[in-house]
């Protein structure tokens, strides 16, 4: 192999060796931002107790309306599901927050039709156990505003930047954000 040959096999091994160096870079460096930010989620305490609150009124609002509607319902069965999801700490950001939405709606749906059945008329309890439950459970609540701050960031740079595309390209994913009415 002669000098030139030689010279130009070690001038493509540099560009191999420094573009891998950059991807494999880009790729720990927007990991890594994305690891944390989702931790952030996680640890989120005010998040968590908003979470374990919802899921808690929807138990509550279940009990109330189990005692008014058949044990089929599929309005008592989405309840339910609802309520796991929101209190299962293994739950991703789009699952809580597609629970959370489905929750919102329920309760709207349950404060429309509850107090139409003649059994809830005959119990001013449960008529304020409903009314409270359902206009706590659709309130617009804040809590997840600083992480939807922090995934607009993540994502807007991600999808700008030279490294960030570079990243995308090797497996990271915009984050989701909590999403919820």
């Amino acid at each position: 192999m002669g000098k030139k040959a030689s010279s130009a096999l070690c001038m493509a091994l540099a560009v191999a060796l420094v573009l891998a160096a950059v991807a494999l870079g880009a790729y720990r460096g927007w990991s890594g931002e994305r690891r944390e930010v989702l931790e952030t989620f996680a640890g989120n305490t005010a998040l968590r107790d908003y979470l374990e609150e919802r899921a808690m009124d929807a138990a509550n609002l279940r009990v109330v309306a189990a005692r008014h509607l058949s044990r089929e319902d599929e309005r008592l069965i989405a309840l339910t599901q609802a309520r796991d999801t929101l209190a299962n700490p293994d739950a991703t950001v789009a699952e809580l927050a597609a629970a959370d939405a489905a929750l919102t709606g329920l309760a709207a749906q349950l404060q429309q039709e509850l107090p139409q059945l003649e059994s809830v008329r005959q119990s001013s309890r449960d008529q304020a156990y409903i009314t409270t439950l359902t206009r706590t459970l659709m309130e617009d609540q804040s809590v997840t505003d600083g992480y939807n701050a922090q995934v607009e960031s993540f994502n807007r740079r991600l999808n700008a930047s030279l490294t960030g595309k570079l990243a995308r390209l090797m497996g990271v994913q915009p984050l989701t954000a909590y999403e919820a009415p």
